[in-house]
């Protein structure tokens, strides 16, 4: 987490205010993603949405929930998700639209986007109608306002017309990544939410001093949440520590009253962030965002790197190693061999910026080893010509570095099952790892493709391989097998339709991420 002694003095400072002399702030209460944040069991479904609405009932919260109502006809309960909004409404929570399939307004067309709105729809809509209430609130998947003035401009004209309002955030305490973690390592519990806690501390304690800096107040906040198992564990604790910061729970609808939402937003990407950032950014910046707190690394995974060095090719080969604890300490005891994934980067992306995969995989026992192929000293990847031609060389060199990898790590740690490895490539990466299965093939036992676009996939059969596809990139003529023959050679291909090319990394949405992991893990299992 990025702190320091003057955002530990400004928390310190807060809370004695708030306390001592009784300042009053508002705050609004959102979750996103109902009926649930991650696809559980219709039963932990049901226990998730009641823990939080009894929580929000107690502590009389005047809460909205965000609705993708694809999700509740994923499976053949229809009705009992249907119910888990009922329970919202029934207890006066409101209802609002965050899309029927939880696609970014950049990742399709505008003519879609709409439709998403429109099918996103129906189910809330009449819930909430049915119960003498007005639906009016839309929340954009990722926060994503649209990269243009002209997306942007459309689609906005679009809600107006359908009377919608959108609902801004401005305090976003990363519940889905401690909810990433009590998945991976349930028997840790406690000590997640622990470290959720005090991050959501650090997070108050942050965006109230951008606030104060940017308005010379507190303005009426609106917190991001979403319905998920961390916070149904969690919640009394996270309502009382917004108790303790001072807030008094505000409804959408009242926190939206606070001229600081009337702001210019002049800001345009991908993916989105706090309404607190886009109209700093538009101000000219005078909040120093690099303060902004981030979570703890996961600290049931040990991370470590490693400078390897080539001598014969004069080449330093660096690569940071995941691996759990636990995993770590059954190999010591000589109980288990660890399997071995190892992560190849796509070009202008790091090693270090697949976290969310190598940590899951380590979560699921392997060491996991990311290599830095790319170098500072090396010349830029040709973006000319025949690029296969022209970009072999560079294929060539990462697939040596493999090589080397492997070989030095079988002669430093004995502990690990480097037979037969996984080989995980993002893009350029992709390429790496396609070419070092048929120069090496006794090594490989499997291939991930992260949208790997120009070394055609090997076709011997023995190798197999699951691509993942992003939604804007095509591969090369030749390099994916005619669908006729996938499955005589074990080829699986499935296309990530809201994903871009630059989203297989830590780079993307937390969505894809759960999906990418969610399919990896289930293709290492088979």
């Amino acid at each position: 987490m990025k702190s320091n002694i003057s955002l530990l003095i400004a928390q310190a400072l807060f809370l004695f205010c708030y306390q001592a002399f009784g300042y009053a702030s508002e705050i609004a209460i959102t979750f996103d993603d109902l009926p649930a944040s991650i696809e559980e069991s219709i039963e932990e479904q049901a226990q998730i949405n009641q823990q939080i609405v009894n929580a929000l009932i107690k502590y009389r919260v005047p809460a909205i929930g965000f609705v993708n109502e694809g999700k509740l006809y994923r499976t053949n309960e229809t009705q009992e998700k249907i119910n888990l909004l009922k329970l919202w409404v029934d207890n006066g929570f409101d209802l609002g639209n965050h899309t029927y399939s939880h696609l970014s307004l950049s990742s399709i067309t505008t003519k879609q986007f709409k439709a998403e709105v429109t099918n996103g729809s129906k189910i809330s809509k009449q819930l909430m109608q049915s119960a003498g209430r007005e639906y009016r609130y839309f929340r954009h998947p990722y926060l994503d306002t649209g990269e243009t003035f002209k997306i942007r401009s459309q689609f906005e004209s679009f809600l107006k017309h359908e009377g919608y309002l959108v609902a801004p955030v401005t305090i976003d305490t990363d519940d889905w990544k401690f909810n990433q973690q009590l998945h991976e390592f349930p028997q840790n519990k406690d000590k997640i939410i622990q470290s959720y806690l005090k991050h959501t501390r650090a997070k108050f304690a942050f965006y109230e001093s951008a606030s104060k800096q940017m308005f010379g107040r507190n303005i009426n906040q609106i917190w991001l949440l979403h319905a998920n198992l961390v916070n149904s564990l969690a919640i009394e604790s996270l309502l009382t520590i917004a108790q303790e910061y001072g807030y008094h729970f505000i409804s959408l609808d009242d926190a939206l009253q606070d001229k600081a939402y009337l702001s210019a937003d002049s800001y345009y990407a991908h993916f989105g962030v706090s309404w607190l950032y886009r109209w700093d950014f538009t101000r000219g910046k005078v909040v120093d965002w690099s303060q902004d707190p981030e979570p703890d690394n996961n600290p049931f995974i040990s991370t470590k790197t490693i400078k390897f060095y080539d001598k014969d090719r004069k080449r330093l080969i660096p690569v940071k190693i995941y691996v759990s604890n636990e995993s770590q300490g059954k190999a010591n005891a000589g109980i288990i061999k660890l399997p071995v994934a190892i992560i190849n980067h796509g070009y202008t992306v790091r090693d270090t910026e697949y976290s969310f995969l190598a940590n899951a995989l380590a979560a699921n026992g392997y060491f996991v080893v990311s290599i830095q192929h790319d170098l500072k000293s090396d010349p830029p990847l040709a973006q000319t010509g025949n690029l296969f031609e022209r970009r072999k060389p560079l294929w060539e060199r990462g697939s040596t570095n493999i090589l080397y990898v492997i070989k030095e790590l079988s002669r430093i740690n004995p502990s690990l099952n480097l037979s037969k490895v996984t080989l995980i490539g993002h893009s350029n990466g992709g390429d790496i790892a396609m070419l070092f299965a048929r120069n090496h093939p006794q090594f490989v036992k499997k291939i991930i493709s992260l949208d790997s676009l120009r070394m055609p996939f090997p076709r011997t059969g023995l190798t197999p391989i699951l691509s993942l596809r992003g939604n804007d990139t095509k591969a090369d003529e030749g390099v994916l097998p005619s669908q006729e023959s996938l499955k005589q050679l074990a080829i699986t291909i499935i296309p990530l339709p809201e994903a871009k090319h630059i989203d297989l990394c830590d780079r993307g949405p937390e969505v894809i991420q759960k999906q990418m992991n969610a399919l990896i893990l289930k293709s290492l299992r088979g």
